[in-house]
């Protein structure tokens, strides 16, 4: 998730509790703070993260 700022906790506890009522397993978070504009996240490391979850995500089914 990004945002404008570095203040994640409400979306965080928001989706906590979709994760429980769901029945999900998380396999964990990425916040990518200080995202304002296109571009915001160029060479964050959030980024590559991200890209990096979603990547064993496709190898693990």
């Amino acid at each position: 998730m990004s945002a404008e700022g570095t203040g994640f906790e409400e979306s965080e506890t928001w989706y906590d509790n979709l994760e429980k009522h769901m029945g999900w397993k998380s396999i964990g978070k990425i916040l990518c703070g200080h995202v304002t504009q296109p571009g915001d996240t160029d060479g964050k490391p959030e980024l590559k993260q991200a890209y990096e979850l979603g990547k064993s995500l496709n190898a693990n089914h």
